[in-house]
């Protein structure tokens, strides 16, 4: 899931490089250039956790939890917007097996994921009020899991997505979007509280979002 998520996120990057490359053909002006700044609330469905410990692999399932993020970009061409984005995601570990064993006591730990992505989007349709995005990013993230005792265990690594977006403008300035996406991270080395031994964990999964961005 991991290997595909990192592909489907390349293809989107190398679309979005490829259709910059051909907008480039045209003269760029300053009025082309604009601004924009975006809030949504975010949720996730079917993200798993992958961990390994002293050659013990245990996969975990995280129920849903709430996030947010935010992002400033610019219109660079008429069909291709870059951002800077910074998320935040969360859940609460819901089961998890060792070695291809469920394990009887699920403790309530909860793993949360900050991280800044760097993102190209290519617009379908962009001169119409409703229109189809395509794109994803690279970034740095710092994935945090709270045990029961309420330690912290964490470590950063890189992280990528792959989102589609539709968007609906409601005015000259305002625009509501709905997005779904898919959100990974490479294998983090984590500090374990109490313990020598490094783990090694990663997150995947599939992301929502709703929300509202305003153009400048």
């Amino acid at each position: 899931m991991k290997v595909m998520g990192a592909i489907f996120s390349f293809v989107a990057l190398a679309m979005c490089a490829h259709a910059s490359a051909q907008s480039l053909t045209y003269a760029v002006s300053p009025a082309m250039v604009q601004g924009y700044a975006k809030v949504s609330l975010n949720t996730t469905f079917q993200l798993d956790l992958d961990e390994g410990e002293a050659d013990l692999v245990s996969t975990t399932g995280v129920d849903a939890g709430w996030g947010i993020s935010a992002a400033a970009g610019l219109q660079l061409l008429p069909d291709v917007d870059g951002e800077l984005e910074l998320a935040i995601y969360s859940g609460t570990i819901d089961y998890r097996t060792v070695a291809g064993v469920p394990t009887l006591s699920i403790p309530k730990e909860k793993v949360r994921l900050v991280a800044a992505f760097s993102n190209v989007y290519y617009k379908f349709q962009p001169d119409t009020n409703a229109r189809f995005k395509l794109g994803g990013g690279l970034g740095f993230g710092e994935y945090r899991l709270t045990d029961t005792t309420g330690r912290n265990h964490r470590g950063t690594g890189l992280v990528y997505q792959v989102k589609s977006v539709a968007e609906y403008d409601f005015g000259a300035r305002t625009t509501f979007h709905a997005e779904v996406g898919y959100l990974g991270t490479t294998d983090i080395d984590v500090d374990v509280v109490g313990s020598t031994i490094a783990r090694e964990s990663s997150l995947s999964g599939i992301t929502f979002g709703l929300g509202g961005k305003v153009k400048f």
